[in-house]
């Protein structure tokens, strides 16, 4: 932990959308002593609630100013941004004067682009962004077999075809993932997220070895913001829609619970392969 970040100088402001992972960076910063605020931006008070003595305020998506507001009047130093945010439908914001400035600049960018005017306006605000996995030890995906059945040179292969079709499409700033089956890419992941795809892939799938989830960081990705994120519930749906395998981008992959992560996967005789 640099000097510029340790509990006695800073104060933090966890913005908080969707999932698990928000409340076990709460959980994490707490434990290290850190005091500070949350942010929910869900329209639920989700599993953060009642986890810690931080103040939780709610705010809808396009309040940014409101938000910057609340920020600097809690005397907040650093922000980590964690949980599944949807990128919302334009007709159904509203927006404060701020939001609607920042909206106009990243309404027709991809998401890394949108990312980085966001993150130059928060830190011209005078705040400095948190990779939540600063807060996760052992949290990033390992190399090798982790779980399940030895990969074959079929899987090698089939891993291998993916991670060559994400490096393609993220020049254009498209997927983290996607599910390849036979040599054949079944889905690529856009605008709806990863349980989705899985979803979709799982009734386009064809007989014989079960389909593989392939998930990696896009090349200059921002993992400060949009790391890419498995858990225990990626594997149950994976297993529920016939995968046989998960494989991510060794040191690029944030995993939640990792130990329940690979008996979940032994236990649904699912491989987890990091390459």
């Amino acid at each position: 932990m640099s000097p510029a970040f340790n509990p006695l100088d800073s104060r933090l402001a966890i913005i908080s959308g969707e999932g698990d992972l928000p409340s076990k960076v709460l959980k994490s910063a707490s434990l290290l002593g850190f005091q500070g605020i949350v942010i929910n931006l869900t329209d639920t008070d989700g599993q953060i609630k009642n986890l810690s003595e931080w103040k939780t305020f709610k705010f809808k998506i396009g309040n940014i100013g409101r938000i910057f507001k609340k920020l600097h009047l809690e005397k907040i130093t650093h922000i980590v941004l964690c949980g599944n945010i949807d990128r919302p439908k334009l007709y159904d914001m509203k927006f404060d004067i701020k939001g609607l400035d920042i909206m106009s600049k990243i309404a027709f960018k991809g998401d890394d682009g949108a990312l980085k005017i966001l993150s130059k306006e928060i830190e011209n605000e005078g705040f400095n962004i948190i990779a939540p996995s600063t807060f996760l030890r052992n949290s990033n995906f390992p190399k090798g077999h982790i779980a399940g059945p030895k990969p074959n040179d079929n899987l090698l292969n089939e891993i291998e075809r993916g991670y060559e079709v994400l490096k393609n499409l993220s020049a254009s700033d498209v997927g983290q993932s996607v599910v390849v089956q036979h040599g054949i890419v079944l889905a690529i992941e856009a605008i709806e997220g990863t349980d989705e795809m899985i979803k979709r892939a799982g009734k386009l799938k064809s007989s014989g070895t079960g389909p593989i989830l392939i998930k990696t960081p896009k090349l200059n990705q921002d993992l400060r913001f949009d790391q890419p994120v498995i858990g225990i519930n990626t594997v149950k749906l994976a297993h529920r829609h016939g995968f046989s395998s998960i494989s991510c981008k060794y040191d690029g992959v944030l995993v939640i619970d990792l130990n329940k992560v690979i008996d979940t996967a032994n236990h649904r005789n699912i491989t987890l392969f990091g390459f």
